[in-house]
């Protein structure tokens, strides 16, 4: 059976990863609580694509998050939040049908003129394979972007949210396929780096 946009389904997430590499993205409009996201990163927190186009509630994509994972999480992305800022977080997320699944997540959230929340953006990566245990973590990483990696995911985010508005497939695409490596060397990073720690 042809599966469809609005599949929540442990299929449809299968071949979203696979097409992606395990690498997704989202934006999220904090004055309208609208978060938007690749068909990936909505699959990997229960939402169809077509109801994240449309725009879903940071509340609604939490309640994917582990019961054990959520206060931590969510308490350090609400802090970024409010005051703007990057985070760094690796927590498990359960599928309608009760697997879990470990994520890599890097966001970044902006504030207007007046230091009012006004909009985040970030990268997801699924990192089971090489996390098959372990716990989950969040930090916040300051209040400026300063690595180089970071900023170019940032500034590809933001590239791929304005080229969408053109409604130029081909050109959308090749902002995700740069989006996809940057979330990968991300990932990669983050694991060096918690590998070192532990040495």
């Amino acid at each position: 059976m042809a599966q469809t946009d609005e599949d929540v389904s442990e299929a449809a997430l299968v071949a979203a990863l696979e097409a992606s590499g395990g690498v997704g993205f989202w934006m999220w409009d904090i004055l309208r609580d609208e978060a938007r996201a690749d068909p990936v990163s909505a699959l990997l927190f229960n939402i169809s694509p077509a109801r994240s186009r449309a725009g879903v509630s940071l509340a609604e994509l939490l309640e994917a998050v582990h019961p054990d994972d959520q206060p931590h999480i969510s308490q350090v992305i609400l802090d970024c939040v409010r005051t703007g800022g990057s985070y760094t977080a690796e927590y498990r997320v359960c599928s309608p049908e009760g697997r879990l699944r470990w994520l890599f997540t890097r966001g970044h959230f902006y504030l207007d003129q007046d230091g009012r929340p006004s909009t985040g953006r970030g990268v997801i990566v699924e990192i089971s394979d090489s996390k098959s245990a372990g716990t989950a973590f969040a930090k916040r990483d300051g209040a400026t972007i300063d690595d180089a990696l970071s900023r170019t995911a940032d500034l590809c985010l933001s590239l791929h949210d304005t080229v969408s508005q053109l409604r130029d497939t081909a050109l959308v695409a090749l902002t995700e396929t740069l989006l996809i490596e940057i979330g990968r060397r991300l990932a990669d990073r983050q694991r060096t780096e918690r590998g070192d720690a532990l040495h």
